[in-house]
């Protein structure tokens, strides 16, 4: 509130066009719309209108640096979660390289018996595919269900630490805003599936190559 007592007096009109010898004329004009989504649309014609008399701006272009560095940060946040994505597949990909390890015997007897090339290759991708896509699952589940109660999170660390982190005549925002993208969400989810498949690429490509004639020989 500070910021606003320093730069803000509110008195009645007549007043300030007296006190600033303005005449009738005004400095400024609000308008206020129930879809600020829709800003750019709603104020196109008085654009038009006011062209060459006045300078229209909008919320957007007057909190342009911030906006700057929200994208800023939105690209920060999607390295850092596809970082962490890799860092998943790279598990998936050294179990799955473990698993081959482990079952070579038993892939070279399946070989013996006529299980194809591909045939072997499609158990493994299968079994990459499943680990990855229940990770993705629970994922999912657990960001809803943290979005859902991230005021509630917030609360039990402010209890815990004793410290006020979302102070709101600070921030200006009673509670953590947050909005859901479904397009964000699922970049998000096709992104992750795609990596768990090609995670499974190199251990299935490894079992289907495994020779039954040198694994077995000795047995």
């Amino acid at each position: 509130l500070y910021d606003y007592d320093k730069a803000f007096v509110i008195m009645p009109i007549e007043d300030a066009q007296t006190f600033l010898m303005m005449g009738d004329a005004v400095g400024m004009v609000k308008v206020q719309t129930v879809d600020p989504d829709r800003v750019g649309d709603i104020l196109a014609p008085l654009s038009a209108a006011v062209t060459g008399r006045a300078v229209v701006a909008d919320w957007r272009s007057m909190n342009q640096s911030l906006f700057q560095a929200l994208a800023v940060e939105q690209v920060v946040m999607f390295v850092i979660l596809s970082i962490i994505i890799l860092v998943a597949v790279f598990n998936i990909l050294s179990s799955l390289i473990m698993l081959v390890r482990a079952k070579t015997r038993d892939i070279a007897i399946l070989r013996t018996m006529g299980a194809t090339r591909a045939g072997m290759m499609k158990v493994f991708v299968t079994v990459g595919v499943t680990i990855g896509s229940l990770g993705i699952v629970a994922g999912l589940i657990l960001g809803m269900v943290l979005l859902y109660f991230r005021q509630g999170a917030v609360n039990a660390v402010q209890r815990l630490t004793g410290q006020n982190l979302w102070d709101p005549s600070i921030r200006f925002l009673t509670e953590l805003p947050s909005r859901t993208d479904p397009f964000e969400v699922a970049a998000v989810v096709i992104m992750a599936f795609l990596f768990s498949l090609l995670a499974t690429l190199y251990p299935a490509w490894k079992a289907a190559g495994t020779d039954p004639v040198q694994v077995l020989r000795y047995e």
